[in-house]
């Protein structure tokens, strides 16, 4: 059976002004997080050290969508690195304890948190992919790929940018919803919605992240489109 492992950290956590609220912020999204895909996951996210944080979810799960929330939760307090691996898991599988877990899904998972601290794109890469096998390099490939661009495009996004997305990511994940909803949810009149999400790009920025992930569900996970 095929995983996908998450390992990631905070950047720079030991310049927080106040580290202790900063980790209270990450223990709070990956507990809440694990109630929301709950059936997602074969071992749950958890903290192994200060800054440092991992899961496991069966093949067929929203990762871009999981890692997205986690990401833009944290994004008022700290910057983001996180490495996605796919494969096998050759130990036993405590659910409650993924830092038991070990195999290639999570030496692919270690391989890209590297990668991103390699090549980060001027400090603006958040995220790699490494899916281990040969047959599917070409899909890693462009994986890769729309991960820079996407990464590239949200580094430029600031204050109600980043408000907004936690807010929607949060709220929604990628579920289409209307901007005169999100104006409603977020207190804003419609004009301050539709001025940001033009801004940033929003929703050809979601359905991008959400064909992605189509794509390798299908492919990866076995869902039917």
């Amino acid at each position: 059976m095929q995983y996908y492992a998450l390992v990631g950290d905070l950047r720079q956590s030991r310049q927080s002004p106040d580290r202790k609220a900063l980790q209270e912020l990450l223990l709070d999204t990956l507990r809440e997080l694990n109630g929301r895909y709950e059936q997602h996951m074969a071992a749950f996210l958890m903290v192994n050290a200060g800054d440092a944080f991992q899961g496991l979810f069966f093949s067929s799960a929203p990762i871009l969508e999981i890692c997205d929330c986690i990401r833009y939760a944290l994004s008022s307090k700290s910057g983001i690195r996180m490495g996605l691996g796919y494969g096998a898991i050759e130990t036993a599988i405590d659910r409650k304890h993924s830092i038991l877990a070990d195999g290639p899904a999570f030496w692919n998972a270690r391989n890209a948190l590297q990668q991103v601290k390699k090549e980060d794109y001027y400090g603006t890469r958040t995220m790699a992919i490494s899916l281990g096998e040969n047959r599917y390099e070409y899909l890693q490939t462009l994986v890769t790929q729309v991960l820079v661009l996407q990464d590239l495009v949200a580094s430029k996004w600031k204050n109600t940018q980043l408000e907004l997305a936690r807010h929607y990511l949060t709220s929604h994940g990628y579920k289409r919803v209307s901007q005169a909803q999100v104006a409603k949810e977020m207190n804003l009149s419609a004009q301050q919605v539709n001025n940001t999400v033009q801004a940033m790009g929003w929703f050809a920025f979601l359905d991008t992240r959400k064909e992605t992930e189509q794509v390798m569900q299908r492919i990866l996970g076995g869902i039917e489109s």
